[in-house]
């Protein structure tokens, strides 16, 4: 039985049959699960966080601190609580402890091991719900993401606008939905100079956790001909492609340019200080809280349009860009 089927029947909704709605009321009943009625936006003061579990914790993280930083501030001047609820690859949505009447509203930050299945309970439930740096094709929730196609785009007509023509990229897992928009930025900023895509330039994924980048820049380096500039999907991984460089004996950007995506703390550190594309992530996280709180204390009906924010990108030039040596 699906999770959308047992949502429709907790939350008394059409689309099943009565045996089925009775059955599932049933077995939630000798569960001891009871179906709330009259949501009392008073007494739910909780806003739950569904993330990923990540190697570090959240607030360690320095793309997802910010973000959550933007919704505790925003969500503590409303007089609301934050709860995190990690999710692993084996795990199922809980539509009735959603449901409770502590829990006033989800935010579904981040892609990941949060499977669709996760943002359709969500959408089928009776609590309001925004999702954050994430998006599912097809599925209705209002979503706040930071526009990667456009940060891509950028970072890459800048590397060409500098004069480099082969330039590689170094890609980021595919269940991310928001770094696979990174790749198309890449690919059309590519597909627009007029050149031809070298597959070869695009790094199959080796490296994972701490040492990603490192391994793919490593392939990349050892072409034959190797690219003289990088695109790096995040700044995380634009580091382990720093170490690589090194150990190859070469330097940055006398050698090989690199640009990065994030512009996390480290990124003014590196020596030289990498050039990136900066992400609002405390924006992102207090337009998101706006939004949802706008759900759960004006009761805004469910059959709204759900909208998609995109929140802009900038390009923070710093010094590991230069001209390719000719």
């Amino acid at each position: 039985m699906s999770i959308g089927t047992v949502s429709m029947a907790l939350n008394d909704r059409d689309g099943i049959s009565d045996f089925t709605r009775r059955r599932i009321l049933d077995t939630a009943r000798s569960l001891g699960y009871e179906r709330p009625t009259n949501r009392n936006p008073v007494s739910a003061s909780i806003v739950s966080v569904v993330i990923e579990r990540l190697p570090v914790t959240p607030t360690s993280d320095p793309f997802n601190k910010p973000i959550l930083a933007g919704f505790e501030r925003v969500a503590r001047q409303a007089g609301y609580r934050m709860a995190l609820e990690f999710v692993g690859p084996g795990d199922e949505p809980e539509v009735g402890r959603w449901a409770r009447n502590t829990t006033a509203g989800l935010v579904i930050l981040g892609g990941g091991d949060l499977s669709p299945d996760w943002g359709q309970a969500a959408a089928e439930s009776d609590v309001p719900v925004v999702m954050v740096d994430h998006f599912v094709p097809g599925l209705a929730l209002p979503t706040v993401v930071p526009d990667n196609i456009c940060g891509a785009y950028s970072a890459t007509r800048h590397l060409l606008e500098a004069g480099h023509r082969r330039i590689g990229f170094i890609r980021g897992p595919s269940k991310y939905w928001t770094l696979s928009e990174r790749m198309a930025g890449y690919l059309l900023a590519m597909q627009q100079s007029g050149g031809t895509i070298d597959p070869d330039l695009i790094s199959p994924r080796i490296s994972h956790g701490e040492e990603k980048g490192y391994g793919e820049m490593g392939r990349l380096l050892a072409l034959r001909e190797p690219p003289t500039a990088v695109f790096a999907v995040s700044d995380k991984t634009a580091i382990g492609a720093y170490r690589a460089v090194m150990e190859h004996g070469l330097s940055i950007p006398d050698d090989i340019s690199i640009v990065g995506f994030d512009d996390i703390g480290e990124a003014c550190s590196l020596n030289p200080p990498l050039t990136t594309v900066q992400v609002p992530g405390e924006t992102m996280g207090s337009m998101a809280l706006h939004r949802l709180l706008s759900f759960i204390e004006d009761g805004e009906p469910r059959n709204f349009v759900p909208l998609k924010w995109v929140v802009p990108t900038q390009l923070i030039e710093r010094g590991s860009v230069r001209d390719p040596v000719r």
